[in-house]
């Protein structure tokens, strides 16, 4: 106690006390109601929490500092209060990594597999408790996937595919429990055909739907382990039909073995002979795939000195299922393994592994997909033999398909396909489609994701920089390295069916992807908004950069009110600081809207090359001033969207028909005059073209870039952020460069998704692209 000094009487402590709370309540705009969110609120409710202590120790002769130390005891640096009665920043920074997002807070226990020699049926019940353990497996084994992908290109998204495939499906199963096995698997097959992504995903999809066929044939609610092994091992059969060219040595090829070898242990009494059986089964066919594998005469895995890393993911499903049975897996009911951004322990047994990824190389750059809602009359396999034909000349390759029921009746048929050209192979399926827009689309740019997975590590290493950086990172740059560096700044995303906000921190491409699809449809489109971050999770963000000991450099498109509630909350987070940590924090405004990509990289080239804080805000002053311009492309849908979120960025009476592309965009030139911030935002929606499609637009774009630059006027940098179809980006490439457009000789371009910030305020299709401009 003698810590403290002399404490002043009770009944003047609480005196001024109650005056510091009127004061706090008559500050806030006039008397209303403080926000929970803001740091006001915590304060206030802070020295109330004080008020009450001086209540209890009123007459007892203990000061209410002494009854907080009295209190607390030795366990101070666990709580959110700190003894001077306000909030702890460093108890919330350690709350903040765990305070993700999640729809399942805590699994079911819908059956005990540990029983598994006892036993003797498969229902609902136990079907979901299986896929949830070989799920809680993969999910552990995530990192080790993505590294050993090397066929049929190491773009190092296999883990990553197979786990989008599965989560929701399982996490439904969970959610909606049936003990009913045909409607169980029923339910995972639709959902794993609509969810599924790249090859391993297709694979997979096909897999299930043909597992939920045998069910079906079998007409049963409940089956006899013998019967269930027995609906697996004719699914086995039926795999090599999910690609026109069956591949020895893949995913495949060790699902269909796995399976079908079932057949020959049989039969079975009980679910753990069952397991015990299929996982030997598939482990020994895994350990067989680099010696099965053979392209051109090359053990391509076997030289890699690795197994197919589609088909060890499919093993590991098989061997978590095996494992809970035996009671050895550990994080089986771990619901953290559903949440929107996952940070799963890795297994223990994981090892660092070195992987030639070099052995095989693709000539096709887009991983594409399609999910189609067939016409009637239209069979999946005349769909299937169309793109077969297609590829016969060198069109594309990695051909997987498999067929479904659709919800609205009537069959889907999903597609997946390695080239160079999407819209061809989008074209070639809509006159099968039932309707105008497909169930789903896909375009990723594989080389792209083997660049960024296994290029130079040390490309964007900051470790040496003088400063660190904050702004839209991750919503606006093109996928780089993980940059310990960089920090971005909260923005949350909340659909109108939950209410729930989402932190787009910690959202994946295929989230994103899959979001933006539903948004496609007028069954599955929900209304989305946007919620800045308030003051206390800006300053938490800011207080991590700054421990880094660097300065920081904060980007912004306004600090008005009127045009940005993130900029006026940073301002606010900022002045709670201490004056030292001020002291270190440079805010830079670009009055650009979302448009922060450029800067943001200028920055990072800045930080590269040594320079200080000062250097690079001047370089990325000069960029905003004088270099910067952009073409917008947008779809009718998005131009309607913006229109009525904010009619005062377009002039007064402005329409625009359905159907149509517009093309807004700046002078691409040097500005000779520096513009005030609201002429910046002013010219976001200077409205440059009106066509029927976005082919039209990019034409019309491109001439007008033409006529813009002036004599000894270049570009020197290209960003293109692209809603789902990147192959649109390099098509415009293309087209800048056959008309000539005048470029630096060291010209960077970039061609990447957009995130799920898209589906607040973009569409399917549309595309932003960003220049720098330099005059000789």
């Amino acid at each position: 106690m003698a810590i403290f000094p002399p404490a002043a009487d009770a009944d003047d402590e609480m005196e001024g006390l109650q005056d510091e709370v009127s004061s706090a309540m008559i500050d806030v705009d006039g008397g209303r109601r403080l926000s929970r969110a803001s740091i006001r609120f915590f304060q206030t409710e802070t020295s109330s929490r004080r008020l009450s202590l001086a209540s209890i120790g009123k007459g007892t002769g203990i000061s209410t500092r002494d009854l907080v130390a009295s209190l607390a005891l030795d366990v101070c640096e666990h709580n959110l209060i700190g003894d001077d009665g306000k909030v702890r920043d460093e108890f919330i920074l350690q709350r903040q990594s765990v305070n993700r997002p999640a729809n399942l807070t805590k699994i079911p226990l819908l059956c005990d597999l540990t029983a598994s020699s006892e036993i003797t049926h498969v229902d609902g019940w136990v079907f979901t408790m299986l896929l949830l353990s070989g799920f809680a497996k993969m999910s552990s084994k995530i990192d080790e996937l993505n590294i050993i992908n090397v066929f049929p290109i190491a773009d190092g998204d296999t883990g990553a595919n197979m786990k989008v495939c599965l989560k929701l499906p399982t996490r439904n199963l969970l959610l909606y429990p049936s003990d009913n096995v045909l409607l169980a698997v029923s339910n995972m097959a639709a959902d794993v055909l609509l969810n599924g992504q790249g090859n391993s995903g297709t694979i997979l999809s096909h897999f299930f739907v043909s597992l939920a066929e045998e069910v079906r044939e079998v007409k049963k609610p409940s089956l006899t382990v013998d019967e269930f092994a027995s609906c697996l091992t004719r699914a086995g059969n039926k795999m090599d039909a999910a690609v026109p060219n069956p591949v020895e040595g893949t995913l495949l090829s060790v699902c269909r073995d796995a399976c079908c070898g079932l057949e020959s242990r049989g039969p079975y009494l009980s679910l753990g002979s069952m397991l015990s059986a299929w996982n030997g089964i598939a482990q020994a066919e895994l350990a067989l795939t680099p010696e099965r594998l053979v392209v051109d005469g090359v053990k391509i895995l076997e030289k890699a000195g690795v197994v197919d890393s589609g088909a060890q993911g499919f093993v590991y499903l098989i061997e978590g299922m095996h494992l809970a049975s035996e009671g050895l897996l550990p994080n089986l009911m771990d619901a953290s393994m559903f949440s929107s951004a996952t940070f799963l322990a890795k297994d223990e047994s994981t090892t660092p592994i070195k992987v030639d990824h070099l052995v095989i190389d693709s000539k096709f750059r887009f991983c594409t997909e399609c999910v189609v809602l067939l016409r009637d009359g239209i069979e999946a396999k005349s769909v299937v033999d169309d793109i077969v034909s297609l590829t016969k000349d060198g069109f594309g390759d990695s051909i997987a398909s498999v067929k479904a029921p659709a919800k609205e009746r009537g069959d889907m048929v999903k597609i997946h396909l390695h080239t160079n050209d999407p819209e061809v192979f989008f074209d070639r399926l809509r006159p099968y489609s039932k309707d105008p827009t497909f169930k789903k689309e896909k375009v990723e740019d594989m080389l792209v994701m083997r660049d960024l997975m296994h290029g130079d590590d040390n490309f964007y290493c900051l470790g040496d920089a003088k400063f660190t950086i904050m702004g839209m990172c991750k919503y606006s740059l093109p996928p780089l390295d993980d940059m310990d560096e960089l920090y971005t700044v909260p923005v949350f995303l909340v659909p109108s069916s939950t209410q729930e906000p989402i932190d787009l921190r910690f959202v994946s491409d295929t989230d994103a992807c899959i979001a933006l699809n539903n948004q496609r449809h007028k069954d599955t489109a929900i209304r989305y908004t946007t919620a800045a971050s308030n003051p206390m999770q800006l300053k938490i963000e800011i207080l991590s950069a700054l421990s880094k000991g660097k300065p920081l450099l904060i980007f912004l498109m306004s600090i008005d009110k009127r045009i940005s509630a993130i900029g006026r909350n940073t301002c606010t987070a900022i002045e709670m600081l201490e004056p030292e940590e001020k002291a270190r924090i440079k805010v830079f405004i670009h009055g650009w809207g979302f448009n922060e990509a450029p800067f943001l990289m200028e920055a990072i080239k800045s930080a590269q090359e040594g320079a200080t804080i000062d250097e690079a805000y001047q370089a990325c002053k000069t960029i905003a001033d004088r270099n910067y311009s952009f073409s917008s492309f947008m779809t009718s849908a998005t131009v309607k969207k913006m229109l009525a979120w904010r009619p005062g960025l377009f002039p007064e009476g402005f329409a625009v028909e359905d159907g149509s592309f517009i093309g807004f965009g700046i002078p691409v030139t040097v500005r000779d005059e520096i513009l005030t911030e609201f002429q910046r935002v002013g010219m976001l929606m200077t409205l440059q073209h009106k066509k029927q499609s976005i082919a039209e637009v990019q034409d019309a774009e491109v001439e007008r870039i033409l006529t813009d630059l002036r004599p000894g006027e270049r570009i020197r940098s290209v960003l293109i952020m692209a809603v789902g179809r990147p192959d649109f980006g390099y098509k415009y490439v293309e087209k800048m460069k056959r008309a000539k457009v005048p470029m630096t000789d060291d010209v960077t371009i970039s061609v990447y998704n957009a995130g799920m910030f898209a589906c607040a305020t973009s569409n399917w299709g549309d595309m932003t692209v960003q220049y720098i401009v330099d005059r000789d």
